[in-house]
């Protein structure tokens, strides 16, 4: 199934977004964080089945969909560990036209650096198994304040952190699977994470959230026209 451009995932964004929002348990504290930067590296094994669109330079937005009434799962005072899957959790990518597998397996990890040593704000998504030769995808994003600042403590931000307070602001995309002709493709994505275009941001954050109605983490990377 391609999506042809952005635009057309918005009516399938509204229909989720309200499914979503009447399946939310009373308890519940959804949050939409929006993440945009810039591709730095891109691997592609044993050949590029995208023909040179993610490279470096292209641009690369984000979007992830979490819920801070996750459960801190890490008895560390200093470190929260909250992960969630299914439903309307999420964590997807587009990338120079590309929308990758969407993942439904989140988690967030929180450090406080007491005593000096570096705060850092970490997602890891995935789908599959690793290892062996089945298809296996994860997003992963790393946030890294060296002056241990960034944070107080080690609960769930309800926002956006603050991107400039970061000196590492790394994202990465990997995967592995078996294409239709039974070729077995291997791939890295990795990006630098920027301040997000706020008009930009939401339109790929509509576009992306629509795409979680329909679209299932280990099927195959789908190309698709971004609108001008």
């Amino acid at each position: 199934m391609f999506i042809n451009n952005l635009s057309s995932a918005l009516v399938g964004a509204v229909i989720f977004s309200a499914a979503a929002l009447l399946n939310e348990p009373a308890s519940a504290a959804p949050i939409t964080l929006n993440f945009q930067g810039v591709v730095t590296q891109a691997v592609f094994d044993p050949f590029d089945p995208l023909g040179g669109v993610v490279a470096p330079g292209a641009g690369l937005y984000s979007y992830l969909n979490f819920d801070t009434s996750a459960v801190d799962a890490a008895p560390s005072a200093n470190l929260g560990s909250y992960t969630l899957s299914g439903g309307s959790y999420g964590f997807a990518a587009f990338v120079g036209g590309v929308l990758f597998p969407l993942m439904q397996s989140v988690n967030i990890s929180i450090v406080d650096g007491a005593g000096g040593g570096p705060d850092q704000y970490s997602v890891f998504a995935w789908e599959g198994t690793a290892g062996g030769l089945g298809d296996y995808f994860s997003i992963s994003m790393l946030l890294q304040d060296d002056t241990g600042t960034a944070f107080n403590s080690d609960a769930l931000p309800a926002v956006l952190p603050d991107l400039t307070r970061f000196a590492v602001r790394t994202f990465t995309l990997a995967g592995q699977y078996t294409d239709l002709n039974n070729n077995f493709i291997q791939y890295e994505v990795q990006g630098d994470v920027t301040v997000p275009e706020p008009a930009t941001a939401s339109l790929v954050a509509l576009a992306l959230f629509g795409c979680a109605a329909t679209a299932r983490a280990g099927r195959r990377l789908r190309q698709t026209a971004a609108t001008s």
